[in-house]
């Protein structure tokens, strides 16, 4: 036995401590350790170790490093391992102490475990002994948080189980052991290891070790004994441990007891010390415990050989044994195993003595050991072989047959005992069991009887005690038990009966044996004699049918002829499910191969895709350095402005997560998938979809969601968070309940691993439903369903309480809606205070400190930022003018939210009472509803009213609950009332419920059943093309191009109006446009109509506005194909299309300008023989239509790759000879040109698109910041899962469902805003017809007269002309004393004014003279191409310089933007763009058309045009029966202007103007109604305007030419006097 030994260590100060300024508190003499208390002067405590190694001062003479420590305490170590000990050497210490620094050490200064593995393997290779072979295996594992982690094996993630074995002791479950042959091989394990290590930073260290790492080191030593002559070994096991720090040493384990126990090992502490004053309390218990680990005591031993070590004491026995026997004059033979014939004589005739007697005996018992122990593995092979062939023996007996290798391979009947062989119905499971009759009494009965039964049968008819088998001398005997059934040969037995070998034995009704006599079998067969003549006929075989048959003879009973009826039956019903399985199994066999082929064409295409993606990854990474160096500087320093700039907009940016909730719809689409089919094999009726969630006023989400979306979010302050976020859900549709659920995303996925569960389940043994029952009880339940309560909700609202800042009673009809925005009914509600006696009232605590109402209000706080950098751009209540306001009786220099009322005084009680009163609108499928209603902060109990009947008929039903509520006034309950509503809940119980009439449905999956047609659907402009638009076909020229790199930051955009025609060589060798259908019902907007075998070229023709930016260079190439009968292309592989074709180009070229707009022109001739396909090489036969699709890639100037015109086109091949017309259809436009001839005009023979040309850096696009922006998620909707099929062509939700919920929360918005503005108005109109005096602190009634008579002052001075155009008059900007509400009115208008006109320079000074008064439509209209000495009203211009002038405006500010854009750049550099083209559907409803008179630039006269209003684009036309687009106007990009200024300026009326960016349109109509008219289809809200401020001035015309007749009337009357 031995002693642990102790060491301690300490080390130099760290950071910290050099930034704390501390002292030195250890000391160290010899083996002598002292620790001075930094509180207490002279007090010291002193420690003797075994060594005290001072590492503190690397200058110091006694400085103990690295080497020291090992050469004291790991070499000694090292050579127990050698002797066949256990060793380990651990480190104990504070964290932060030099624990894991004395262990590993540094790569430059190694520690004790490097060492020693180094010096292992040094001594390993200077033994000379060639009879020693060495191995060493090495393990590396942590516990961390009482977790056992394998360092060195990375699938090896989870913990792993301690065990304790009785031999081997305490071990690791399934912990890696690694075999090493050189210190390399350990130094790459102990690398691999500490890079899995779990370590954290703390105060004491940045990389602190949080865990215990054990490093094992099995290192087995293999020797052959000159002895025994048998080989040997000794394992060591070196155990090297690095402990966490001290704080930690409870999850060792080494405190108290433990402390004082030892182990099989040669152990060595190393306690690390820290020298600082600071951590004097750590350093001491360290000090202390490495004095108590003196005291423990371990019993080591050499791990060997057992076998050679008993071998080797047996020898030295049989030695001390054979000298004995020789002193007593015993002699032995020299092999020492039989004892000499002389010894033998001895001990017969009795001189042997006792003592050698038991000499001899010890003797013969240890050679017989000796030869146990020699005996080789060849002899203890042929022992057992022997063993086994007895076994086999025995079991033949008994009837039992086995393999060789003794595993049991069947039955036989024994030769000796009697027996029972059952016998079955199936022949094949006839005489597979064996009941033995053994001697004496054998009992049959159930397994439940008194008596423990031999026989042991189940069944009806069976009873507990059924009969007893007799067997004595030979003879078996059936003794019958009371009320048993039991039959012999077919004859029922009732008292004790002999029975025979060969007899049929029928227990109960269903047990049905022959009995088997093997002895008295051989007697019949001896008895038999050889000369027995047999029966000729073949013998009856004794089976089931025959002792079934037996029966029913001797019982009188013949069912043979039904059981052959029951067979024909049961034959017939199977040939026909064969037929029919087989019939299945052919459609599913080719339907599963079609699926096959085109997942595998998925996959080909995906991996191309991916391979190209990645080459011009690649080839973009390595020049984005070089692109990134000459576009942006060095060096850079922003501006305040700019730095201002990039925070707005990143955090206007942040709350943006589409891209996020595609993600999460198309990586989950396969789960829902895979859900649904589940669902419809195993008959659940049960239906998933996706569904968007957001935590808004009328849809908060359910605490489920509210988890998994803190998990989601775990990084964000959620407080901090502007606006809710929107989650991906799954609204389970449970058709066979009537009810509706939402799960999460995890949720779907831990029941679908239950839904897979159930469905192997039950495709490997189908269950009856009472067993499934069974199974969904003891699993937990049904996966597919959800509990759900009695009462259901129906919607929420909410219900504002600012009207109790005054004494006012209010009550409001308040819309009930739902989580989708549908108002599902209306609740009428009363608010009012409450004064004298109140008997009962419920008391709400509003404290300050309330953290709920903190956030509430911090919540509202943000909001109400985040919405004003939202809606900077919108027009809000604030961009009304002035006149609107009076208008619409808008008081904004009212604040009347801000004042509070005398009732209200801090710290005084205030009650007040909310009445529901009654409810309408809601649908009779609820027969029972109720409300509750609770404020936002409060958690408690709601207020609830007793469920009342709904019968949908009559009067709407009534809850008339008064509910009165006690308040302390303070600063939280009055913000409370200004801010924030409380909120009504209202539920239902369905009398039956819509999906129940659904889940009557016979069909297993209904498609679509949740779309409802009364819904308001969503707007026009929300949804996606109707139709859609092809993508580009693929160029083998440009294989490289990548448009998903591109920028989101668009540089320009420009509108390309594209004429494509068809031409074919005609007699005359001209090639001329063919006939074109122009049908607005066809997608294409157009047919054209061929003729066959005749040479054809396309022609396409781009016109555009003038631009530097847009230059066409050349047509690079053109590709037709995808040649199909339907509009859609669906499912048409370019890679594996052979219809498409290169088309032979001419080149490009730039036509005449058309109204000053580029017109560039380029021609393709086109072969359709060369696509090979019937479609194009046959007559189209009536009714029918081809569809092809062509792209055209265009180069263009300053860009990196080709623009592509994609578009596809309709056409109707005729004859050679036939003659072509459009088709007859009620369309008079049409008739009237077949009548007419103008079909055959070439300008009509084309088809016309627009397109939006998109510019933008080819910088941007190719940068390395915006490819790892690139999502690339796989879109799983597609990716095919078992029983797909059955799901009838239903698919996951995509994009749509985005589109859908914003549409969702458009709707709730606009409900809350105009819920809020309407309680305002309703406060507002109660404050209005409310007695004055009664508010005197508040005076309202002032404020507003004040207001108005202002107004009314200045826009009816009678001193001025032009009063009532609203012109300037002097006295207007006279100054005045402005009270503080105009102060405040009037700073918003100027905050306005710079909100809505922030990027123009600022107004230039001009007379006061030459202003006049402009209203707010005015500066966001007129302003923007308008200067002040044009809207003069004292100046006046032509009409023509008036557009010229406007024209030169808009074209110098184009100007100036590109030479500011150019200079941005830098004057050498020139910018390069990607190009993007993409087809502009024109909507096909005409908002207005007819002949308007257009001012012409060039000449200066107006002329006659047919214009059609197409919202957003105005197409112009020569006139009616023009069909070449002249121009077309993008009007979402003009700005329309009309005014009386206008009018007045250009001394023309019926005027208005529409400026575009590169032009100027003046139009004049016949009327002024018409302009109205026009101006009404081309902005609705832009005539809605004027058209109010024209009424409006009227009226205040006709009130000043009423006051002016008064006051002559008063005149003349003063004069009469």
């Amino acid at each position: 036995m031995s002693s642990v030994k102790v060491a301690v260590r300490v080390r130099p100060f760290n950071n910290r401590e050099y930034s704390y300024n501390c002292k030195n508190i250890i000391s160290m003499t010899g083996q002598t350790t002292t620790i001075s208390n930094p509180k207490i002067t002279d007090t010291y405590k002193t420690f003797t170790f075994d060594y005290s190694y001072w590492s503190h001062d690397s200058s110091d003479p006694n400085y103990a490093d690295q080497e020291v420590v090992y050469r004291d305490i790991g070499e000694e170590m090292l050579v127990h391992a050698f002797e066949g000990y256990n060793v380990c050497i651990f480190a104990y210490g504070q964290t932060g102490g030099g624990k894991s620094y004395t262990m590993m050490g540094k790569q430059d200064d190694e520690g004790i475990i490097p060492h020693i593995c180094k010096d292992l393997f040094h001594r390993i290779q200077c033994e000379d002994n060639n009879q020693v072979m060495y191995s060493v295996e090495v393990s590396y594992m942590e516990i961390y948080c009482e977790r056992v982690r394998d360092l060195l094996n990375p699938k090896n993630k989870g913990s792993l189980r301690v065990r304790e074995h009785p031999v081997l002791g305490p071990y690791v479950e399934d912990l890696s052991k690694l075999a090493v042959t050189s210190y390399e091989d350990i130094r790459d394990i102990m690398d691999e290891g500490n890079k899995a290590r779990t370590v954290a930073s703390t105060n004491m260290n940045e990389t602190s070790s949080r865990s215990h790492a054990v490093f094992t080191i099995v290192f087995t030593q293999l020797r052959e004994d000159s002895m025994t002559g048998l080989a040997s070994e000794k394992v060591s096991k070196i155990s090297l441990v690095d402990l966490a720090g001290s704080e930690r040493a409870d999850a060792t384990g080494a405190q108290g007891t433990r402390l004082k126990e030892g182990g099989n090992s040669k152990t060595a502490m190393i306690a690390a010390l820290s020298p600082a004053d600071i951590n004097y309390e750590e350093t001491l218990s360290t000090l202390r415990y490495a004095d108590r680990a003196k005291q423990i005591v371990c019993k080591a031993v050499i791990n060997e050989d057992a076998n050679a070590k008993i071998i080797r004491e047996l020898k030295d026995e049989i030695s001390r044994l054979r000298a004995l026997l020789r002193t007593e004059g015993i002699d032995l033979e020299e092999n020492g195993c039989p004892i000499s014939v002389q010894a033998d004589h001895q001990r017969r005739s009795g001189s042997v003595s006792i003592v050698s007697e038991n000499a001899m005996e010890q003797l013969q018992e240890s050679e017989k050991l000796m030869l146990e122990l020699n005996e080789t593995w060849e002899q203890k092979l042929r022992k057992t072989e022997a063993i086994r062939i007895q076994r086999e023996t025995a079991l033949a007996e008994m009837g039992v047959a086995t393999r060789e290798d003794g595993d049991a391979v069947g039955v036989f009947s024994p030769s000796e005992t009697p027996h029972l062989v059952n016998l079955n119905e199936d022949p094949l499971m006839s005489e597979c069991l064996i009941y033995y009759i053994k001697d004496g009494f054998t009992r049959v009965g159930q397994s439940n009887a008194s008596v423990p039964q031999d026989i042991r049968l189940n069944g009806t008819h069976v009873i507990s005690e059924h009969c007893i088998f007799e067997n004595r001398n030979g003879r078996v005997t059936l003794i019958p038990c009371k009320d048993a059934l039991c039959f012999v040969n077919g004859k029922q037995v009732e008292r004790p009966l002999e029975i025979k070998t060969g007899s049929r034995v029928i227990l109960g009704k269903y047990h049905v044996f022959r009995f088997q006599h093997p002895t008295q079998a051989r007697e019949n067969r001896d008895r038999r004699s050889p000369c027995t003549e047999q029966p000729s006929g073949p013998l009856q075989a004794v089976d089931w049918t025959y002792a079934q048959l037996e029966l029913l003879e001797k019982q009188g009973i013949d069912l043979k002829s039904e059981m052959e009826q029951k067979l024909v039956i049961l034959e017939e019903q199977y040939k026909k499910e064969k037929e029919e399985a087989d019939q299945l199994f052919e459609e599913q066999r080719k339907n599963y191969e079609q699926t096959i082929e085109r997942l595998q064409q998925q996959v080909n295409e995906q991996s191309m895709t991916m391979s190209s993606l990645y080459a011009s990854t690649i080839s973009t990474l390595n020049e984005c350095k070089l692109v990134d160096d000459e576009v942006f500087p060095e060096e850079y320093v922003w501006t305040e402005r700019e730095i201002n700039i990039a925070k707005r907009a990143a955090k206007k940016w942040k709350y943006h997560q589409f891209t996020s909730l595609r993600d999460d719809l198309w990586g989950n689409a396969i789960f829902l998938k895979e859900a649904n089919a589940i669902s419809v094999e195993l008959k659940k009726r049960v239906q998933f979809q996706f569904v968007l969630l957001t935590d808004t006023l009328f849809s908060p989400l359910p605490p489920e969601m509210i988890t998994t979306y803190d998990e989601l979010d775990s990084c964000e302050k959620q407080d901090e968070r502007p606006f809710p976020r929107t989650i991906v859900a799954v609204e389970v549709t449970d058709l066979k309940n009537g009810a509706t659920h939402y799960w999460s995303l995890n949720k779907l996925r831990k029941r679908l691993e239950s839904m897979r569960e159930m469905y192997k389940n039950e495709e490997c043994s189908p269950l009856s439903p009472t067993e499934c029952g069974l199974i969904e009880s003891t699993s937990g339940g049904d996966p597919f369903y959800d509990r759900f309560p009695w009462f259901r909700l129906i919607g929420r609202t909410y219900v504002y309480l600012s009207s109790l800042l005054y004494p006012v009673c209010l009550i409001q009809k308040v819309p009930i809606v739902n989580e989708k925005g549908d108002v599902k009914g209306y609740l009428r509600v009363a608010i009012q205070t409450v004064g004298g006696l109140i008997l009962q009232s419920a008391r709400i605590n509003f404290d300050d400190s309330d953290e709920a109402l903190i956030k509430i209000q911090k919540k509202y706080q943000i909001q109400k930022e985040a919405n004003t950098l939202f809606n900077s751009g919108r027009e809000t209540r604030d961009s009304l003018t002035t006149d609107d306001q009076q208008n619409n009786n808008y008081e904004l220099n009212v604040d009347y939210e801000n004042k509070v009322g005398q009732h209200l005084q801090e710290d005084k009680e205030f009650t007040f009472r909310v009445t529901i009163l009654q409810i309408s609108g809601i649908s009779k499928d609820y027969g029972d509803i109720f409300c509750q209603f609770n404020f936002l902060h409060r958690h408690d109990e709601a207020f609830s009213t007793e469920p009342i009947k709904n019968t949908g008929k009559g009067p709407a039903p009534g809850f008339f609950r008064v509910q009165n509520i006690t308040v302390t006034v303070t600063k939280a309950f009055v913000e409370y009332l200004r801010l924030h509503p409380i909120v009504f809940e209202i539920f239902g119980h369905y009398q039956q419920h819509p999906l129940h009439k659904e889940a009557k449905d016979d069909r297993d999956f209904i498609v679509n059943s949740g779309q409802n047609s009364s819904v308001r659907p969503p707007p026009r402009h929300m949804f996606p093309q109707s139709v859609p638009i092809s993508l580009p076909i693929k160029s083998q020229k440009f294989t490289c191009l990548s448009t998903s790199l591109s920028s989101a930051l668009v540089y320009s955009k420009y509108d390309l109006l594209v004429w494509m025609e068809i031409c074919e060589l005609a007699p005359n060798g001209e090639y001329n446009p063919v006939v074109v259908d122009h049908d607005d019902d066809t997608p294409c907007r157009g047919t054209f109509l061929l003729h066959q075998g005749i040479q054809r070229r396309i022609r396409i023709t781009i016109v555009y506005e003038p631009d530097s930016e847009v230059v066409f260079k050349d047509i690079r190439e053109v590709v037709i194909g995808r040649i199909r009968t339907q509009a859609e292309c669906l499912d048409i592989d370019d890679e594996s299309d052979s219809s498409i074709i290169s088309l032979g180009l001419f080149g490009g070229e730039y036509l005449e300008k058309l109204n000053n707009r580029n017109v560039y022109r380029f021609e393709a001739a086109w072969d359709t023989s060369l696509h090979n396909s019937l479609l194009l090489n046959r007559v189209t036969p009536y009714g029918e239509r081809i569809y092809l699709t062509i792209s055209s890639y265009l180069e263009l100037e300053n860009c990196t790759q080709p623009s592509i015109i994609t578009k596809d086109f309709c056409l109707i091949l005729y004859g050679r000879d036939a003659r072509t017309f459009p088709r007859l259809t009620p369309n008079t436009k049409v008739l009237k040109n077949i009548l007419s001839g103008a079909y055959r005009d070439a300008n009509s023979n084309h088809i016309s698109s627009v397109y939006e040309l998109v510019l933008k850096r080819a910088v941007d696009s190719g940068s390395p910041g915006v490819q790892r922006r690139q999502r690339r998620v796989l879109d799983t909707s597609t990716a095919y899962v078992r029983g797909e099929e059955n799901l009838k062509g239903w698919q996951p939700r995509g994009d749509s469902l985005i589109f859908d919920h914003q549409w969702e929360l458009e709707k709730i918005k606009r409900i809350e805003e105009v819920e809020k503005v309407r309680h305002k108005l309703l406060v507002k109109d109660r404050l209005n017809n409310t007695d004055e005096s009664s508010f005197d602190d508040i005076n309202f009634t002032s404020a507003m007269k004040t207001s108005s008579s202002r107004l009314s002052l200045i826009l009816a001075s009678p001193t001025n002309p032009t009063a009532t155009q609203l012109g300037a008059i002097d006295a207007l900007y006279e100054p005045w004393d402005m009270t503080d509400n105009e102060r405040d009115l009037c700073l918003k208008c100027v905050n306005l004014i710079q909100t809505h006109i922030p990027s123009k320079p600022p107004p230039q000074t001009v007379k006061k003279n030459s202003l006049q008064t402009p209203t707010n439509e005015e500066l966001t209209i007129s302003s923007m191409s308008s200067s002040p000495d044009i809207l003069s009203p004292d100046k006046s211009i032509s009409a023509s310089n008036w557009l010229k002038r406007t024209s030169n405006n808009m074209s110098t500010q184009a100007l100036d933007d590109g030479l500011q854009n150019e200079q941005l750049l830098g004057t050498d550099v020139k910018p390069t763009f990607a190009p993007e083209i993409e087809e502009i559907r024109v909507s096909p409803i005409i908002s207005k058309k007819g002949y308007l008179n257009c001012l012409e630039d060039r000449t200066g006269c107006w002329v006659k045009r047919w214009v059609v209003v197409k919202r957003p684009y105005l197409f112009i036309y020569d006139d009616q029966k023009d069909a070449l687009e002249k121009n077309v106007i993008n009007l979402s990009n003009a700005l329309i202007e009309c005014s009386e200024d206008q009018k007045q300026m250009l001394k023309v009326v019926n005027v208005f103007s529409i400026v575009t960016k590169y032009s100027g349109f003046l139009m004049q109509t016949n009327s002024d109604k018409e302009v109205h008219e026009w101006l009404y289809a081309i902005n609705p809200l832009l005539a809605g305007q004027i058209k109010s401020k024209t009424s409006r001035f009227n009226r205040i015309n006709k009130d000043n030419n009423c006051e002016e007749k008064q006051t002559e009337n008063n005149d003349l009357n003063q004069c009469y006097i």
